[in-house]
């Protein structure tokens, strides 16, 4: 789990959010090491429902928020070691800043000449709601239309079915799960945890939040363990 592969800027309030550019490269030169080969998450739910195979070492490489340097910097990197990956959008932001950070440094977000560039070459794109609101915190109509309103705006820039979802703040529960679901999702994802397993909830799939203080020793422990 990423936001930011960039350098932390003067004024940023959450430099929790960053993994500088050199600790990114290594990151993957590890895991290229490690011989782990990037899937998407409609890959494991293709295999979760046993309509497809993965590789012996998977793992789904995530980006939340869609930030420019996603594009800039991350990009390139993933290119060079052979990885894809997730990036989960706000709808109604693309092109715009990250105007629900009110109180963080704005930054601009990808366009969507950049998205089709991106997913041209292999990356996908899933939605992370229409504004980014925590989805508990509003009455469960709104939360339905955030959920709906973004996935076809999204598959309206795409041309592709959107089927994935990241929860804004990872703020989700029985019904926001629910809601999901009948929104045509078909794969969510939190902001803690570690491996996810067959049994493993799909709208409610772990993922190892990497920030500016992870070493590479602590990503190897947490990788060790059994994937699936």
């Amino acid at each position: 789990m990423y936001h930011k592969v960039d350098r932390i800027r003067p004024g940023t309030r959450y430099p929790g959010n960053h993994v500088l550019p050199e600790a990114f490269d290594g990151q993957l030169a590890e895991l290229k090491r490690w011989n782990y080969q990037s899937i998407t998450l409609e890959d494991w739910i293709a295999y979760r429902e046993k309509r497809a195979g993965l590789p012996p070492r998977p793992i789904i490489i995530t980006f939340d928020d869609g930030y420019r340097s996603t594009y800039h910097t991350a990009w390139p990197i993933l290119q060079r070691y052979g990885f894809s990956a997730t990036v989960f959008l706000v709808a109604s932001l693309i092109g715009k800043t990250n105007a629900w950070d009110v109180e963080e440094r704005q930054e601009p977000l990808l366009n969507e000449s950049e998205i089709h560039e991106m997913q041209r070459d292999g990356i996908t794109f899933g939605s992370h709601t229409q504004s980014h609101r925590a989805l508990t915190r509003i009455p469960l109509e709104e939360a339905a239309r955030e959920l709906a309103d973004s996935r076809k705006t999204l598959e309206s820039l795409l041309d592709r079915p959107v089927t994935t979802l990241c929860y804004p703040f990872a703020k989700q529960n029985r019904e926001i799960k629910d809601l999901a679901r009948k929104a045509g999702y078909n794969a969510a994802v939190i902001g803690r945890g570690g491996m996810n397993r067959v049994w493993t909830d799909p709208y409610a799939l772990r993922r190892i939040k990497l920030d500016t203080s992870t070493t590479l020793s602590q990503l190897g422990r947490k990788l060790r363990r059994r994937f699936i």
